[in-house]
């Protein structure tokens, strides 16, 4: 139980970009036309001109793809942890904010993919619901990692309910690094892993993604598996 409000009405945002590729694939097959004369006597200046700043900037995608796809994901919960005990959804009469995986007290909670820890909270005890300082309407010890732009959102996760806080504001972490340990603080009925993502903003202030402002709450454990990390099922990687 955790991290749940009344439930709004929105849809998630898509990830993929057909159109970039197909503006990736022609810009490349003009560069490569203008390279070996192709375009001499076909096209005016002002066009070769044009084909060859469309090349640049196929070229500019085509590095950008090449870094996210370097990019390393993993899950943030051991392997065998099982399938979520709580989804991203509604729940009752209110909308639960993220994933929630059924893990013992100590268990090792690792960032599922490189970036900054922004916020903690470390002060929290079983059974104390007040807010946490990490994140807003959210409850327990937890941990906010920065994770930069990520397919052209600005992407951050959030691990909740932690019995210890393994990291501080301004440590960089890898994908597979440890956090913290799972726990049963706060707004929890059982020990577990809380774990959330957010678009565009370090502080949704507890709504879910919005079309209109591009930015809240998405499903965290359908956006791992987009990124090819089954969450509980998957063992993390080694940082």
């Amino acid at each position: 139980m955790s991290s749940a409000i009344p439930a709004p009405s929105t849809t998630t945002p898509s990830t993929t970009a057909p159109t970039q590729r197909r503006r990736t694939f022609l810009a490349a097959a003009v560069g490569t036309a203008a390279g070996i004369g192709l375009l001499a006597g076909g096209l005016s200046p002002a066009a070769a001109h044009a084909a060859q700043a469309t090349t640049a900037s196929g070229t500019v995608a085509e590095q950008s793809a090449e870094q996210a796809a370097e990019r390393t994901y993993s899950s943030p919960v051991p392997a065998g942890a099982g399938a979520p005990t709580s989804v991203f959804g509604p729940r009752g009469d209110s909308f639960h904010l993220g994933t929630d995986y059924g893990v013992a007290t100590g268990t090792p909670i690792t960032a599922v993919t490189d970036g900054e820890v922004l916020r903690v909270e470390t002060g929290k005890k079983v059974g104390d619901t007040s807010p946490s300082s990490a994140l807003k309407h959210h409850t327990g010890n937890g941990v906010v990692v920065k994770h930069g732009e990520i397919s052209g959102d600005e992407m951050y996760s959030y691990y909740g309910h932690l019995s210890e806080v393994d990291v501080k504001p301004g440590d960089k972490v890898k994908a597979g690094s440890v956090v913290g340990k799972a726990g049963n603080t706060g707004n929890s009925t059982g020990p577990h892993l809380h774990f959330g993502v957010m678009v565009n903003s370090d502080e949704p202030n507890g709504a879910k993604w919005k079309s209109a402002t591009n930015t809240g709450f998405i499903d965290p454990h359908d956006w791992l598996k987009r990124k090819g990390v089954n969450a509980g099922s998957d063992a993390p990687v080694t940082p």
